[in-house]
């Protein structure tokens, strides 16, 4: 029976190992299998006639070939990879958007100040003043479609978002229940399972970078974040989004177990939802304020410069854009937390574009005081008692002023500013005709053809048409003047020549110099240097030498402001005077490419670093089909035998019957 019985546990463990073999080939091409391998041990031997006899063989354990630390190398491969795959996606999607040589905001740029050249060249033309008007709708339709796309854009990442943490959520649960199924397998957990959750957590590394424990117990405990716990034992936590209380278009990651819930959004990294996070801040949101900020400059230098000229119907220029401080506009720029408890209302007034940055900011107030937060450099600005509404605090390093119009905060309110962020968006053109384009200066001034001297007007400068001088008689100066040159050289007066007839307002001004120019209003000091505007004369005038400045009237071929307008395409207005229009905008366009880039690079070195995890671990845990093969002949070999030594066992046992009959 002893011959029998170890044929019999030859036959049974050698099955075992042809089971185990055959299970291993069947899952040679599934993800995430570990093979398995059967480790066989002798039985216990039995003492007979002063010897130990062997009594067979037996299945040791059914080991799950697998090492620890490439699978946690694989986790954060995984973590790495698909955040810069989730990156690139999007960050692709906005270079497009902003470098399109053909629909991009340079080229629309190129095409209104070309147009606005051709008004320069014929400033009497209708037609050209059309072209100017339609490049111009061309140009802020170009500005708002892009806005509207990358709007569109930070739609689909918050809804990607929401998704991927309900995903995470459920692998979540997924990993708890296998938890639950490993602990109460028995003894030794099934491999099987044990791969599975290895895939779950594998899974889980796509969407986001997790850390992992295993337990005694045989559970693994997986964190999220700075250590916040997702998973413990059979019991999981669940990721949420929603809209951020300071911010309803940007999403907010809370995770929650039982009754409590936290805030992880600043603390998330890897996968893909870390790389979401990081493509929204580093290109999406600077794409949108270095859109807002060339449209404000725009819009800034042309209305300042269209207000100080004079159109076709003899008026004077307005506003050709929206005012970038309307006060709807400066009110859109602040948004108040949800979770304000307090009354304040605040707006933003924009005061220096050449300092304005593309930052955004958050405003709190904590301990009556409040602090400016940049949250683009992550630099306090600055800390300041909490000012009395109205009230207004002027920030000269950002470029722009907090108007706090009324109400009050309480400690633990906060508001998040964004200057230039939506800009692009409201740029809209306020001027409805060609005529209203306002080309010609307001001022004429004319040299008295009986002048003597060599004195000639070598410049005409307006500053500011809301003086009296403008306002007072619509299409008139109040009053015209005349500049003469009296005997004394180097001295002048100034005639009112309202009626026609000289009327001294100021003579014998000193200090003109033959042979230079000489602003002669400055000259001549208070009142005439407040005017709002400047008339420079040169040469070498001489005594009864006179000239006289009125109101341009029926000066449409004039182009003096739409030329200065043509200047803004180059004048280093932004970036503290180190970028144009042009530069300003092809520096996000560089800044993005170069992030696209830098991600393209990541995105592939972390690919091939995915590959050699993958590999590594495969080279370990995977199944080799030569090797199976040959364990397959080998275990079939040893089965026959024991099949054989049972046959042996049952003949002699037959002739051990067969004797005693």
């Amino acid at each position: 029976m002893s011959i029998f019985d170890i044929g019999v546990s030859g036959l049974l463990t050698n099955q075992a190992a042809i089971s185990s073999t055959s299970h291993n080939i069947a899952n040679a091409n599934v993800d995430g299998y570990s093979r398995q391998r059967v480790s066989q041990e002798g039985r216990l031997p039995q003492f007979s006639g002063g010897n130990y006899i062997g009594t067979g063989v037996q299945i040791g354990n059914i080991e799950r070939i697998y090492e620890a630390s490439q699978q946690l190398q694989l986790q954060s491969s995984t973590a790495d990879f698909y955040a810069f795959e989730s990156y690139l996606t999007e960050a692709v999607r906005v270079d497009g958007l902003l470098a399109d040589s053909d629909n991009g905001i340079n080229n629309a740029i190129q095409g209104f100040f070309t147009a606005l050249q051709g008004v320069a060249n014929d400033p009497a033309s209708i037609p050209a003043r059309q072209v100017m008007l339609n490049e111009t709708e061309l140009m802020v339709s170009r500005f708002d479609q892009i806005h509207t796309q990358l709007d569109s854009q930070i739609t689909e990442v918050n809804s990607k978002i929401a998704a991927i943490a309900s995903e995470i959520s459920a692998l979540a649960a997924n990993i708890a229940q296998l938890n639950n199924d490993i602990t109460t397998s028995g003894a030794e957990a099934s491999s099987d399972l044990l791969d599975q959750r290895d895939i779950e957590i594998n899974s889980l590394s796509q969407l986001i970078s997790v850390q992992t424990l295993a337990q005694d117990d045989g559970t693994v405990s997986v964190f999220v974040g700075t250590g916040q716990t997702l998973v413990i034992g059979s019991n999981a936590s669940t990721l949420s989004a929603s809209s951020d209380p300071l911010d309803p278009r940007r999403m907010t990651i809370n995770i929650t177990a039982g009754n409590s819930s936290t805030d992880i959004t600043n603390a998330i990294s890897g996968g893909e939802i870390g790389g979401l996070y990081d493509v929204v801040e580093e290109v999406i949101e600077p794409g949108f304020n270095t859109l807002g900020r060339v449209a404000m400059a725009l819009s800034d230098a042309l209305n300042s410069q269209n207000s100080l000229g004079m159109n076709l119907n003899n008026d004077l220029g307005g506003n050709f854009f929206t005012d970038i401080n309307d006060s709807v506009i400066e009110a859109s720029r602040v948004s108040d937390s949800s979770n304000n408890t307090g009354t304040a209302v605040l707006s933003i007034t924009i005061d220096d574009l050449s300092v304005l940055g593309d930052s955004n900011y958050q405003l709190y107030q904590s301990g009556g005081n409040y602090t400016l937060y940049d949250l683009t450099t992550e630099t306090t600005i600055s800390t300041f008692a909490a000012p009395v509404a109205p009230a207004t605090m002027a920030f000269a390093s950002e470029g722009f002023t907090v108007n706090f119009i009324s109400g009050a905060a309480i400690d633990g309110d906060s508001f998040k500013l964004q200057p230039t962020r939506d800009f692009a968006s409201d740029f809209d053109i306020l001027i409805t005709s060609p005529e209203e384009i306002a080309a010609a200066s307001p001022i004429r001034a004319e040299k008295n053809l009986a002048n003597i001297g060599s004195g000639s007007i070598s410049g005409i400068t307006v500053s500011d048409t809301t003086t009296a001088i403008f306002t007072t008689t619509p299409n008139d100066l109040t009053p015209p003047i005349r500049i003469e040159f009296d005997a004394t050289v180097g001295d002048f007066s100034i005639y009112d020549m309202t009626t026609g007839t000289p009327v001294l307002l100021a003579g014998g001004i000193s200090g003109f110099v033959p042979g230079q120019d000489n602003d002669m209003l400055s000259l001549a000091g208070a009142p005439f240097n407040a005017y709002g505007y400047e008339i420079t004369i040169g040469g070498d005038p001489q005594a009864g030498d006179n000239f006289d400045i009125n109101y341009n009237n029926n000066g449409g071929g004039n182009n003096a402001n739409i030329s200065l307008m043509g200047d803004v395409q180059f004048a280093a207005n932004l970036d503290n005077g180190s970028s144009n229009l042009q530069q300003a905008f092809g520096r996000v366009i560089s800044l993005v490419g170069v992030k696209t880039q830098s991600a393209q690079i990541n995105r592939d070195a972390a690919e091939s670093l995915l590959f050699q995890a993958k590999e590594r671990k495969e080279s370990t845990s995977g199944v080799n089909l030569d090797e199976e093969a040959a364990n397959l002949i080998k275990f079939q070999q040893a089965y026959e035998a024991s099949a054989q030594v049972i046959s042996v066992a049952r003949t002699i046992f037959q002739t051990v019957l067969d004797s005693i009959r």
